[in-house]
């Protein structure tokens, strides 16, 4: 008779654990998660803790990683206002705001947060090409200490591209974002430092003339002086 209740309590308690495994999830502080019921998202949830859920195949639970995600775009080629190649490439952070909106937009691949960045990669290559178009060479690369529009033009993209995500609801926020590498092709590098040769050279002829003219006025001024003391 023992030997039964026994048997019993210990059925009961794998049906207990059983039924939790199946109705109850956890989700760290880490992650951010979507519950689906009959594969249409109805149940986002931000913040960590023990959800209780219908079992598959009513209701599945779809996890995300909502730490900030760093990535790098390769580099793109565009012409500067001045028509002058360039090639940039960018540094970016992200991160899921939104779960019930980020997965019917990228949870169809097996690699979601991959596939986030690759249409994140291709909204910066664009903003990159049509921001850097309305800027000067000499913006992005001056002879001078302080010509250059590094932050604004940074800010430029980074506002475009938070508005093209926002507007296309993807469920995410850029948090940074930053010039990695600028550099010139190979076919106008020549031209673009005989350019900046140039420049430094009408510099130093300024320099060189305002210097002469200087010591002129100090040698007429001691020649007068000297005139009214003989």
């Amino acid at each position: 008779m023992k030997r039964n209740v026994f048997s019993l309590i210990v059925g009961l308690l794998l049906l207990v654990i059983f039924f939790l495994l199946l109705c109850v999830f956890q989700v760290r502080e880490t992650e951010v998660a979507v519950v689906t019921t009959f594969g249409k998202p109805t149940k986002p949830i931000t913040e960590a803790g023990a959800y209780g859920k219908w079992p598959w195949p009513i209701q599945r639970v779809y996890k995300f990683d909502k730490r900030i995600q760093n990535f790098e775009t390769p580099l793109t080629q565009g012409l500067t206002s001045d028509s002058f190649a360039l090639l940039t490439s960018v540094y970016a952070g992200w991160r899921i705001t939104d779960p019930a909106a980020f997965f019917p937009k990228f949870a169809s691949s097996y690699q979601p947060i991959a596939e986030a960045e690759r249409q994140l990669g291709r909204l910066l290559g664009n903003a990159m090409t049509a921001i850097v178009g309305k800027h000067a060479l000499s913006d992005v690369v001056s002879p001078t200490d302080n010509g250059t529009n590094f932050v604004q033009i940074e800010n430029q993209i980074f506002a475009a591209v938070q508005s093209e995500v926002r507007s296309q609801n993807y469920g995410l926020d850029l948090e940074f974002l930053g010039f990695k590498k600028i550099q010139l092709p190979d076919n106008v590098t020549q031209s673009v430092f005989e350019r900046m040769q140039s420049e430094r050279k009408v510099l130093a002829d300024k320099s060189t003339f305002e210097g002469e003219a200087e010591a002129q006025k100090i040698h007429s001024e001691v020649d007068r002086k000297a005139a009214d003391m003989l």
